[in-house]
């Protein structure tokens, strides 16, 4: 990805606070909230993402105009943030629980290859899952503090 479309960790914090408040708010209230040394620190984070067209300025400040979809690295829906492994993990342990069932029943015969494969995909997905949870709620707090 071109490093124009690119958000640093602030300019990113800056936006998950945005989204998260899900209203618009002052150049000071971000720069409060996220601990920022100036005014202008939060007015060059919020300008950038005013340019890329994830936030607008109006007559209450600024607000997050995509609140659904994958930014670097996190899935936005609504006001949640999950890591973008959550969909991930989703897919996988819903095709290995389609697998087990389905052996279950009868419909297929037990395939140790499958078996493998499922686990090693869904074991694979818990920890990417986990490791990108961790990231993001070590990210998060630092606005919540």
């Amino acid at each position: 990805m071109s490093d124009e479309f690119r958000l640093g960790e602030t300019t990113l914090r800056v936006y998950l606070l945005l989204v998260r408040e899900g209203r618009a708010m002052s150049i000071r209230e971000v720069q409060k909230a996220l601990g920022l040394s100036s005014p202008g620190q939060a007015y060059h984070h919020l300008e950038r993402l005013r340019s890329l067209g994830l936030v607008v300025r109006d007559s209450d400040g600024y607000r997050a105009v995509k609140r659904d979809g994958v930014l670097e690295g996190v899935l936005i829906v609504r006001t949640a943030i999950l890591p973008r492994a959550a969909f991930y993990l989703g897919f996988s342990i819903t095709l290995t629980t389609a697998y087990v069932i389905s052996v279950l029943l009868g419909l297929i015969r037990l395939d140790l290859f499958a078996v493998i494969a499922l686990s090693s995909l869904s074991i694979f997905s818990i920890i990417e899952f986990n490791d990108q949870w961790i990231k993001l709620r070590r990210l998060l707090k630092q606005y919540k503090a």
